[in-house]
């Protein structure tokens, strides 16, 4: 998986009527302990250094992120799959 395809776990779908809109994962939803913004690097900032994202099937999937953003946090970027 390269850092192109990375993003897409940490982010969901919310089906609502007539459109569906796409939203960061983290914060109030349950189970999930990080936080995603947009940061000034366009590019997408987490709070933890390791987290767990879902992949199409709801499927786990724990990545390392190795860059740090200057406002503070990390990359979702710059992760990698861990094994």
């Amino acid at each position: 998986m390269n850092k192109d395809n990375l993003i897409y776990l940490f982010h969901h779908i919310h089906h609502e009527v007539g459109e569906h809109k796409v939203h960061h994962c983290g914060g109030q939803y349950e189970g999930i302990d990080y936080e995603i913004w947009h940061c000034k690097c366009g590019f997408h900032r987490i709070s933890k250094k390791i987290a767990i994202g879902h992949g199409t099937n709801q499927e786990e999937i724990k990545v390392e992120f190795s860059e740090q953003c200057p406002e503070g946090d990390w990359h979702i970027e710059s992760g990698k799959v861990m094994e």
